[in-house]
């Protein structure tokens, strides 16, 4: 079986070939190794005898790099001989709260202990604290011998910090010698996190050390590589086939990750000739691969390709288990697939007793398919199941097939029946009623589900404490709050919110919100409120996109500011990146609607300038589709009768351009012939596009093209163009058409 397992993998793995091997990572600086333990501890004896004011210059963050300190002779922070009163320094800080700070911004305790228990936080966090960033900064790892779990908390903050480069250092430094299991922990951690870059370091340090990559370590890597960016993904393939060559057997997780490599690569034909030539054991084999792939297709996002793996399980009758269930009514949920998901709901009843996750997945499907009535029908089913009770993700399930399907109508009554579960909202709830409200611009529910969710605030209120609404606000709340003060068009609460309220400054720094209260400023025609709120989010260090900078140009127009406007565009234009098609399509949009036809050419002509001067690499977003800009430019060369730009517009289409606009195009520029008389351009252009057009609009222009033939009495020499096919094909009885 191991030899036909082989086999298998090796047909699928010749694809692959066509892919670069990834690079090889140079290990560099593997004898500049650690100290031993016993020097460390001299060192940690004599470092705390040093003077504050050293400490201080050997630990500034300005001119202090962690990742490339020296190894010392003096290490300071081996104190974790004392880790008992470090500890309790550090319990005491953390109970102190947010009191407890130096005017220095400095940290009292930077010690090993209170480093390893903000690691410890951090691994059940997607992002960095603040605190954890200063510690990483300032204390000196390089110096200190870890363990393998202390080892794998770094190089995961590490890696959330989009170090990849230093967390390999550092394993360079600590991994003295072949240790296996120290070497497929990082790897794991590597996978999880999808860094291919760590992950494949490791593959080469265990290269360096002569130790053979086991199948731990290679799926470890192929997982990574499949879950990376896309440069990675073909990368998964090439360690595909180092680990055939090396003549390790892959397990059910190797076949998880390459389905998932190839799921990212949209090669569904892969995917089914594998798992369909593998031999298989048994049932309970096939079906602990297929767990696998589908699991790991459904936790990355490849809910479609979730979904027919699971449909392609059940062909052979074999049930997966409860998980594997989920996961794929999960994907289904997520892709509105609802007669997939019927069929795995009724494969769940036949073998197990639904739970509470898969009746809040059928609400899901349902409102993601706009289907209001069928998700209550499950949901009052659920109601009256004698082992199953609703969560408040079932609630807020309801409430989002509410939203979709338009019905915010039934609000009231789905947050009555919450109430009488006896459940309370949470963050999710409120960002749910907001977007609601934000459909209809209805700022008064609003404000009362806003004033609701903060009840434990209001020392007035006679309700008792246990039953008031505690919602903690976030960005999300007070973006989502944004958005339904621009759609009821109350741009000066949107306004007047960031101004007023604190905590709404604190939270809400996000672009999102940049962009709401830019076009509040638009709104209100006050480009001086708008030029202060940019410099201040500037002034924060916030990035400043090219969306901003186009509702900026909105907000001039919006005054009747054209020449501000158009100086702006040149500032962004000197940026360099920031200028995009939507930049010229605003300012040429104004042009047209006020009639200025000659400076809508002019604008095209700058266009065509500024993206010429940079290639696309450069500044991609000038390269985005001009559709909008082609049109707006053939209409005012038509207005002006100016038929030599209109034919050199036409004769310059750029190639990817859909044939909706250009039929729009062709219908301008023979009205333009039509003008001019220009009978040859005509039927020229209408022979290019016959067969290419709508029916009608193709009888349409093929009588406008006649007639203007027959103006100018060409009917012979209109007969040579392109061979007489565009009349032969187009003609509606035997004689012209006329």
């Amino acid at each position: 079986m191991l030899w036909t397992m082989r086999r298998s993998f090796w047909h699928h793995v010749t694809s692959a070939r066509q892919f670069q091997r990834p690079p090889q990572l140079l290990i560099r600086g593997m004898s500049n190794q650690v100290d031993t333990i016993s020097k460390r501890r001299a060192a940690g004896d004599s470092a705390e005898q040093e003077k504050e004011e050293e400490s201080r210059t050997a630990t500034s963050s300005k001119s202090f790099n962690l990742m490339s300190t020296p190894l010392l002779a003096n290490n300071r922070t081996e104190v974790a001989k004392n880790s008992g009163r470090g500890a309790e320094k550090w319990h005491w800080y953390k109970a102190k709260g947010k009191r407890y700070r130096r005017k220095s911004k400095r940290w009292a305790d930077m010690d090993r202990t209170s480093f390893c228990l903000l690691l410890r936080e951090q691994m059940s966090s997607s992002k960095v604290s603040s605190m954890l960033r200063k510690f990483m900064d300032e204390f000196p790892i390089l110096n200190n011998h870890w363990s393998d779990q202390e080892l794998v908390m770094i190089v995961c903050a590490l890696i959330k910090m989009n170090r990849s480069e230093s967390a390999l250092q550092l394993l360079r430094n600590q991994i003295e010698g072949p240790d296996r299991d120290r070497l497929n922990r990082i790897a794991a951690a590597s996978a999880r996190l999808g860094n291919a870059q760590v992950a494949q370091g490791v593959l080469e340090i265990t290269k360096h050390f002569q130790l053979e990559p086991d199948v731990i370590t290679f799926t470890s890597v192929i997982h990574a590589c499949a879950r990376g960016s896309k440069s990675d993904v073909p990368v998964a393939l090439n360690v595909l086939n180092d680990m055939i060559y090396a003549g390790v057997t892959p397990n059910a997780r190797t076949y998880g990750a390459i389905v998932l490599a190839y799921a990212r690569l949209g090669r569904w034909e892969e995917i089914h000739e594998l798992l369909s030539s593998t031999s298989y054991a048994n049932d309970e084999h096939k079906a602990e691969v297929f767990t696998c792939a589908i699991i790991s297709c459904s936790r990355n996002h490849q809910h479609d390709y979730a979904s027919r793996l699971f449909e392609l399980l059940l062909e052979d009758g074999v049930y997966p288990g409860d998980n594997v269930c989920n996961a794929a009514l999960s994907s289904c949920a997520r892709t509105s697939n609802l007669t997939q998901l019927r069929r795995i709901l009724k494969l769940v009843e036949c073998h197990a007793t639904p739970s509470t996750y898969s009746y809040n997945c059928m609400i899901s499907a349902y409102g993601n398919a706009c289907k209001m009535d069928d998700a209550l029908q499950v949901f009052e089913e659920m109601r009256d199941h004698p082992t199953v009770s609703p969560d408040i993700v079932s609630f807020n399930s309801l409430l989002v097939a509410a939203v979709r399907s338009r019905n915010v109508d039934r609000f009231p009554s789905i947050l009555s029946l919450m109430g009488k579960a006896g459940l309370k909202w949470d963050a999710y709830t409120l960002n749910i009623l907001l977007q609601g409200c934000a459909l209809y611009g209805d700022v008064q529910s609003a404000e009362r589900y806003w004033s609701e969710a903060n009840q434990d605030k209001n020392p007035d209120l006679d309700q008792p404490l246990q039953s008031r609404q505690c919602v903690t606000f976030d960005r999300a709340h007070f973006e989502t709050r944004m958005s339904v003060y621009y759609a009821a068009k109350d741009y000066q609460s949107t306004v007047d919110m960031w101004m007023k309220d604190k905590l709404c400054r604190r939270r809400a720094k996000s672009s999102k919100a940049l962009n709401f209260l830019i076009r509040a400023c638009a709104g209100l025609k006050d480009g001086k409120l708008a030029r202060t709120i940019l410099a201040e989010f500037a002034g924060r260090g916030h990035p400043v996109s090219s969306i901003t900078h186009n509702h900026m140009l909105e907000v001039f127009l919006a005054a009747d500011k054209f020449a501000d406007a158009s100086a702006y565009l040149q500032k962004m234009i000197d940026m360099g990146g920031m200028a995009s098609t939507f930049s010229f399509t605003v300012l040429m949009t104004y042009l047209a609607r006020h009639d200025h036809h000659s400076d809508v050419i002019a604008m095209f002509d700058l266009y065509l300038e500024t993206r010429g001067a940079s290639s696309k690499g450069q500044n991609p977003l000038l390269h985005y589709p001009a559709d909008a800009i082609y049109v707006l430019t053939m209409r005012a060369a038509v207005h002006l009768q100016d038929h030599e730009t209109v034919l050199a517009i036409y004769d310059g289409l750029p190639a990817p351009m859909s044939m909706a606009v250009r039929m729009e195009l062709l219908v301008l520029a023979i009205l333009s012939c039509e003008h001019e008389g220009d009978w040859r351009a005509a039927v020229t252009m209408f022979d290019e596009s016959t067969g290419k057009l709508d029916a009608e609009i193709n009888v349409e222009l093929y009588k406008q093209v006649v007639k203007i033939v027959a103006s100018a009495g060409e009917f012979d020499r209109a007969l040579d163009v392109g061979g007489g096919q565009w009349y032969r094909q187009n003609r509606p009885d035997k004689g012209w058409g006329l």
